[in-house]
């Protein structure tokens, strides 16, 4: 299961519940063995998809400018490892894209 920040509430559970849920998925995500830590070079690009993968920036870069694009692309809708689609909730990427309008 992947949430991120962004994630408040679980739909069906209590609020606490929730919140308990969501905080245990995050500690066991942003533990140091679960992530990668990039030693960027000159000319280096990463890019990573959002539905399957968590970006947290570490500020440890002092006065050296940081340059993010971030990028949205309409597509369907993601599909878990069970095969399931996922639900949307609310919203569409036309709010992102012109094109997906």
């Amino acid at each position: 299961m992947l949430l991120g920040d962004f994630a408040k509430r679980l739909v069906g559970l209590p609020a606490q519940s929730s919140a308990a849920i969501i905080q245990l998925i995050q500690s066991h995500v942003t533990q140091v063995e679960n992530t990668v830590r990039w030693r960027w070079s000159p000319g280096d690009v990463a890019v990573w998809d959002n539905r399957a993968t968590q970006h947290r920036v570490v500020h440890d870069f002092g006065d050296q400018p940081r340059r993010l694009h971030r990028v949205t692309i309409a597509g369907d809708i993601p599909v878990g490892v069970d095969g399931r689609t996922s639900t949307v909730l609310s919203g569409d990427a036309g709010s992102y894209s012109p094109l997906a309008a």
